[in-house]
């Protein structure tokens, strides 16, 4: 069964997600719904680079999806204004 159709277990819901500070920018721009390629052209790297961290995102979070992933990050506080 995929990860993202299991019951949440208490560790994963209660474990503190830590991203990278180029992972938070990636995530910051998945929010504004910028695909990989802007989002390269914004931070100034590769399509592929912007990817990559946007699978370790998803990893991380333990969803399928950037939207899954956004939801779960403003749930969290981690998108919240500062």
């Amino acid at each position: 069964m995929p990860a993202y159709l299991r019951q949440p277990s208490e560790n994963r819901e209660t474990a503190p997600i830590h991203l990278t500070p180029r992972e938070h920018q990636v995530l910051l721009w998945c929010t504004y719904g910028k695909s990989s390629w802007e989002i390269g052209q914004i931070l100034q790297c590769q399509e592929s680079t912007v990817n990559f961290h946007v699978a370790n995102i998803l990893r991380k979070f333990d969803v399928p999806t950037r939207i899954a992933a956004v939801t779960k990050a403003i749930r969290c506080g981690l998108l919240a204004e500062q």
